[in-house]
């Protein structure tokens, strides 16, 4: 059996750039895309993964980072990648992916990936798990840093450890820069990544135009999915190949959904909703516009997130709990009174619901904080027990409230607490450690990211 790594290219022309239809339109070329045959899986590869019985996670990261291509094994939890996911056929010591750019509207194409695998044991999340084998799905760049050239064009590119199965580990490189201009760029963009991490999933190239896995455009198309009916391998009807790894029948075919199914599993359909516990805030909280809702939450089948809605709008969601704790950051809330309504969402879709009432309002000088933001005085300020406080500039008709004293820090006048100790004054995004030492100031210049 063979292994296969399938890459998906815009153009293999020899003119540089991205290709162009007869208008001028930036489009995705399906009739000039390759597939790079290996003859064997990586070495220490598994030829076929077990029966589908544990949820699979799939981390969409749209923050880049640095890589290791090597000749070995694939493994999203240390960045390192197999060389065949370049296109030079050469190891790198380090390669950095750039974030996306910003020209994307990554949270549509978040719920479009969401949507592709719906029907698949999978939870998809922006947090990187910290345990546990997960599929990366890294997005950014163009290519270049992977030995790929302009003239290759690539969206895509799958380091896949055993083509015929699921690397359990494997990242999906999808190059987000060669995607801007293409006809639909986000649906398109949704595609490439939905595809490329297909191949990590046992999946191969088909011809149908509307599967996911064929190389025909989104907006060509104007659906993609992964579909049930059998398609002959291939980028496109007019490029057809021998499929790899799958016979339907007898027949030289293959079915993405059936193998989709097949190594990853359908999403439960139990009717069981999770159990949900609000641990904070509490009901009739008062709030800092930055706050986190932590809750705990579990279900008999498996969990998919729990979200955080105010006045009905989504403003959060954790699919990366700590046991069975999920804890979600909330910032940037205007003042005011809401209903927070916390659910918790199995793999089946089943909905367990709480709603609280919440006021939200800036802090006074001593009130907890996040950011500067959160304050009326628009400072937050760290104590020297790593306590977060608002605090405010001071002078002679602007007293410091009770337990405050006027300190002169740096260059302005700051209200620190009477009893002494360390702070931190904030400024912008980040935040200047100031540290009182005794009844001398003393500056030091750090900046916490």
């Amino acid at each position: 059996m063979k292994a296969v790594l399938l890459v998906l290219l815009a153009s293999t022309s020899a003119v540089a750039g991205p290709h162009v239809d007869a208008n001028g339109v930036v489009i995705r070329d399906a009739k000039s895309c390759g597939t790079t045959r290996v003859a064997h899986p990586v070495v220490g590869a598994t030829l076929y993964s077990a029966p589908a019985t544990m949820t699979r996670t799939i981390f969409l990261n749209k923050n880049g980072g640095v890589y290791n291509i090597t000749n070995g094994m694939t493994d999203a939890s240390t960045n390192t990648a197999n060389v065949i996911a370049t296109g030079d056929n050469h190891t790198h010591a380090n390669i950095t992916i750039p974030p996306i750019d910003a020209v994307f509207n990554w949270p549509y194409i978040v719920a479009c990936v969401k949507t592709q695998y719906k029907p698949y044991n999978i939870v998809i999340t922006e947090t990187e798990p910290t345990s546990g084998n997960y599929v990366e799905a890294v997005v950014g760049g163009d290519g270049s840093t992977n030995g790929f050239t302009a003239q290759d064009g690539i969206l895509g590119v799958a380091s896949a450890d055993n083509f015929c199965g699921v690397t359990e580990k494997g990242i999906a490189f999808s190059f987000a820069h060669n995607h801007i201009g293409i006809a639909k760029q986000d649906d398109e963009l949704c595609a490439t990544i939905a595809h490329e991490v297909g191949h990590l999933l046992a999946l191969e190239h088909e011809i149908s135009t509307p599967d996911t896995m064929s190389y025909v455009p989104f907006a060509t198309a104007n659906m993609k999915s992964f579909t049930t009916p059998s398609s002959h391998c291939g980028t496109d009807s007019q490029t057809q190949t021998q499929c790899s790894c799958d016979t339907v029948g007898g027949v030289d075919m293959t079915s993405s959904a059936a193998r989709l199914t097949q190594f990853i599993g359908l999403r439960p359909t139990e009717t069981n909703p999770p159990t949900l516990d609000v641990t904070a805030p509490g009901d009739n909280a008062k709030l800092a516009p930055s706050f986190s809702v932590v809750a705990t939450a579990s279900d008999d089948t498996a969990m998919d997130q729990v979200a955080v809605l105010l006045n009905g709008t989504n403003v959060g969601a954790s699919t990366t709990p700590a046991g069975t704790t999920y804890t979600v950051p909330i910032t940037g809330v205007t003042e005011g009174s809401y209903t927070l309504e916390v659910q918790a969402i199995d793999l089946a879709g089943n909905v367990t619901k709480k709603d609280l009432a919440v006021t939200i309002a800036l802090g006074a000088t001593g009130d907890t904080c996040v950011n500067n933001m959160d304050c009326h005085g628009s400072l937050c300020a760290q104590n020297g027990d790593g306590t977060e406080f608002c605090t405010q500039t001071c002078d002679a008709s602007n007293a410091c409230p009770d337990n405050f004293a006027c300190q002169l820090i740096g260059a302005q006048n700051i209200c620190v607490p009477s009893s002494g100790g360390g702070c931190a004054i904030g400024g912008g995004d980040q935040r200047t450690m100031l540290a009182l030492l005794g009844l001398s100031l003393g500056l030091v210049l750090r900046r916490r990211r």
